[in-house]
């Protein structure tokens, strides 16, 4: 077989094969020996037609399943004779195919840049040490402690702030009542006996304040300046005002430390629940730590390559899924279509740029990958597919099978190897401290 490359642009290839007549005469009359074995044609018993009456009616699909047998075989052959990391096939043309002839065919592809790897390990990180303070720890109970405040209620006195306040209310934006400009602004318009948070967690910005020093009974104007990027467009950066009455006040109460509530955690006394704190903030800031130096380690590498162009479609795709990620993170903040459409530029843009960087190094953790002989076994690719099914909220079955329906799974491996090549490389790193 006979393989000429050709440079085809930015990290593209294009592949000329030539298969030699033999083995094209070989393989169409190893296809129509099976074609005569099983052709059925009126006037012969099956499978006992002379091969010419085969060869004259079935000619076409026999020279099809010779085309289909050679050209993969030669396209994957070639690839592995010229060395290439092919990243994606591109488009086939100028196939020509007859028996006793030689058969010719071009595949356009593109392929992995070339460059040189730097020195990759016993790169040097520095780790900080773990120190948590006992403040973080009496914060993280004060957290715990906040999910089980009850609210009592109160009376003679004004709203304070935490407290949880019962009103009616009624907005009024450009002299015009809220509830009734769409249907995105119902609930927001006008309700009777709702209860809202007077602190930061208020269902409007500012209504919180507005709320303060009020009491039972009493009525109130609350004015609200909605922001720009605010999901609902008929308020987004509108002022408006609130009619509000007070109906009831409860006050946010917190349970002591005592024997009930460490029994709802399941420990024995204050002390194990501060010991038991400690640890999992330790472990979360190792944790912590660790990705850090990961993505320290990673900066490094990246600086250390001059890599030149990228393959267009890898960076095309990377730049898809970044933008999804964007528009599902702003779409769960409140952002609407009409929002996202008018950020899109700007979304498009970030997103090309990091997925620029994301390319590169992977391209950089492959080589490194290839070149220690770092390997997914079967056992670690189930493992690590249980633990993403998990953060899923899906039964490993299921998640196994919607990666397979998706065809994804080869990607979750390759995200595997490359994240145990960094494992790897912060095992081979000079770490101080």
């Amino acid at each position: 077989m006979n393989v000429v490359v050709e440079d085809a642009g930015t990290c593209r290839k294009k592949l000329n094969v030539e298969w030699p007549a033999e083995r094209v005469q070989s393989d169409y009359d190893s296809v129509l020996s099976e074609f005569c074995k099983a052709a059925k044609i009126k006037g012969f018993r099956p499978g006992k037609a002379p091969v010419n009456v085969v060869e004259k009616r079935y000619g076409k699909q026999i020279l099809e399943e010779v085309r289909e047998r050679l050209i993969p075989a030669g396209y994957q052959q070639a690839v592995k004779d010229k060395g290439l990391h092919v990243v994606q096939v591109l488009d086939l043309t100028d196939v020509s195919i007859e028996p006793g002839k030689p058969m010719t065919f071009s595949v356009s592809v593109e392929v992995a840049p070339e460059f040189e790897l730097p020195e990759y390990k016993g790169i040097p990180l520095e780790r900080k040490p773990i120190s948590v303070e006992e403040t973080k720890v009496d914060e993280t109970i004060d957290s715990i402690r906040e999910q089980f405040a009850s609210f009592d209620e109160v009376e003679g006195r004004a709203v304070q702030k935490g407290d949880l306040v019962q009103v009616d209310y009624e907005g009024v934006c450009d002299g015009k009542p809220i509830e009734g400009m769409s249907e995105e602004t119902k609930g927001l318009g006008a309700r009777e006996d709702f209860w809202v948070r007077a602190d930061e967690n208020a269902f409007l910005p500012e209504f919180a304040d507005g709320l303060a020093g009020t009491a039972i009974g009493e009525k109130t104007q609350v004015h609200v300046e909605f922001p720009a990027e605010f999901p609902v467009k008929e308020l987004a950066g509108k002022k408006a005002t609130y009619f509000v009455d007070v109906k009831g006040i409860r006050e946010k109460k917190l349970p002591d430390i005592d024997e009930a509530f460490l029994k709802r955690l399941g420990v024995e006394d204050e002390a194990t629940l501060r010991a038991r704190i400690r640890e999992d903030l330790e472990r979360s800031a190792e944790q912590q730590e660790t990705r850090r130096l990961r993505g320290e380690l990673i900066e490094h590498l990246s600086k250390a390559v001059d890599m030149g162009d990228l393959p267009p479609s890898s960076v095309s795709r990377e730049t898809q899924q970044i933008v999804q990620d964007i528009v599902k993170e702003n779409t769960s903040r409140g952002a609407n279509q009409e929002q996202l459409e008018e950020k899109k530029d700007e979304i498009v843009e970030v997103a090309t740029k990091n997925a620029a960087e994301r390319v590169k190094v992977q391209f950089i953790l492959d080589r490194i990958a290839d070149e220690e002989k770092i390997e997914v076994t079967p056992q670690q690719l189930r493992e690590h597919v249980d633990r993403l099914s998990a953060g899923y909220g899906m039964k490993p079955e299921a998640f196994r099978a919607e990666l397979k329906k998706r065809d994804a799974m080869d990607a979750v491996e390759e995200e595997l190897r490359r994240s145990m090549t960094v494992d790897f490389l912060v095992e081979q790193a000079a770490i101080k401290g």
